[in-house]
C-alpha cells in the first residue's frame, strides 16, 4: 500500500507569494513561541544574576565600593541641587518682582470693522457664523 504513494518535492513549483506567506507565518509562530518561553528564560537569567551578584558583592566585599559610589553620587547630586537652587533664588531676586507682561486691550467690533473695512453689522454676522469662505480676487 505504501508503494502507491509518490511524494514529489519540487520547491520551484511554489509561487513567490506562497513562499513569503509561509516564511511570515513561520516567523510569527517562532516569535510567539519565544515570547511564551521568555518567563523561563527570565527565571534562569535571574538565578544566574543573583549568583553573580552574590559572588561580586558579598564574597568580594563589593558592597563597600557600592556605598562609596552612592556617597559620591549623593554629594554630586547635592552640589547640583544647591547650584540650581541658588540660581533660581538669584533669578527670583533679580527678576521676580517685575511684571514685564503687557496685556493688550480686547478688540471690539468697531475695531474689527475698521480693520477689515466692513460695516459693524456685517462683522457681527460674520462672528456668529461657524465657517467663513472669503472669495478670491
Amino acid at each position: 500500500m505504501s508503494e502507491d504513494i509518490e511524494i514529489r518535492d519540487n520547491p520551484s513549483l511554489k509561487s513567490f507569494l506562497r513562499t513569503i506567506t509561509e516564511l511570515s507565518i513561520t516567523g510569527i509562530v517562532w516569535g510567539l513561541w519565544l515570547y511564551l518561553l521568555s518567563p523561563i528564560l527570565s527565571l534562569i537569567l535571574w538565578i544566574l544574576g543573583f549568583r553573580y551578584f552574590y559572588v561580586e558583592v558579598i564574597e568580594k566585599v563589593g558592597y563597600k565600593e557600592f556605598f562609596a559610589l552612592i556617597s559620591k553620587m549623593g554629594w554630586i547630586i547635592l552640589v547640583v541641587f544647591v547650584v540650581l537652587r541658588t540660581w533660581g533664588y538669584y533669578n527670583y531676586w533679580r527678576f521676580g518682582k517685575r511684571n514685564k507682561r503687557r496685556s493688550v486691550a480686547a478688540s471690539g467690533i468697531d475695531q474689527f470693522a475698521e480693520y477689515f473695512k466692513l460695516h459693524p453689522d456685517k462683522v457681527k454676522e460674520l462672528m456668529s457664523k461657524k465657517e467663513i469662505v472669503w472669495p478670491l480676487q
